[in-house]
């Protein structure tokens, strides 16, 4: 039974849902401006907060890129046994203590070092998470939202712990940060001026007021007046208190 011979419902095959839900092709690029002026609130904010096709290229090859490299760095030494410096060991008068776990460990005078093989098991973890890392941009690139792809461009970066290749996840994840405020700001991530037009919308929970000073303050005002004039004082209290004796001073003794 081949996948185009199963159906899951009307006019609709597994093989066919399956493209849908993981290769379903961009949107075509606008060639035109949005005409921001009729958007309201709710669709500013998801301008703003969604990838656009650019975006999304820059996140399948950051995911694939980023399974590449987790399988490079870490396969080798499950595989190969290779001998790699070991930076838990610090080398003492040319000589390396041993370590449980780590064979071969000797001292390198190339690179002034300890260097030995490392288990197929240290390298797992590494790659276990590298590997989630990788598959979450990919993930966050179906979701469609530019913050979690920035962030995972990010986080994925980090967690190969060399500069190499954090900078290039870095500065995308910047990248598409960056677009998101110009956004936000211009109505487009390429406009270099706001689109005609185009005024941010507010944040969540609040709604716009217009600014007026003059009719609002003045009947404000006159209602505090009103509620002050209208005010009664408290009624004098008819309860008697006498008055406290002075008290006597003490007579001096010579």
């Amino acid at each position: 039974m081949s996948f185009t011979g199963t159906r899951l419902g009307a006019g609709s095959t597994v093989w066919q849902r399956l493209q849908q839900t993981f290769l379903r092709p961009p949107e075509p690029r606008p060639t035109q401006p949005p005409d921001v002026a009729s958007m309201d609130d709710d669709e500013k904010r998801m301008l703003i907060v969604r990838i656009d096709p650019t975006e999304r290229k820059l996140g399948i090859i950051a995911s694939v890129l980023g399974v590449a490299l987790a399988l490079y760095a870490n396969v080798p030494g499950m595989v190969s046994k290779a001998v790699v410096p070991v930076t838990t060991v610090k080398p003492k008068n040319g000589k390396c203590s041993p370590l449980i776990g780590i064979t071969d460990l000797h001292y390198s005078a190339a690179t002034k070092s300890c260097e030995g093989i490392y288990p197929g098991s240290h390298y797992v973890l590494p790659l276990i998470v590298s590997l989630v890392l990788a598959i979450a941009i990919f993930v966050t690139v179906r979701i469609g939202r530019r913050s979690p792809l920035a962030f995972t461009m990010i986080m994925t970066g980090l967690a190969f712990g060399s500069l190499l290749v954090l900078v290039p996840f870095g500065a995308g994840g910047a990248w598409v940060m960056l677009r998101a405020w110009r956004t936000q700001k211009r109505g487009s991530p390429t406009a270099k001026t706001p689109l005609p037009g185009w005024v941010a919308p507010p944040p969540r929970g609040t709604t716009r007021r217009a600014k007026s000073n003059g009719p609002r303050s003045t009947r404000k005002r006159g209602a505090e007046e009103t509620t002050s004039a209208s005010r009664k004082p408290p009624p004098a209290n008819k309860r008697y208190t006498p008055k406290t004796p002075p008290k006597k001073k003490a007579a001096r003794t010579a």
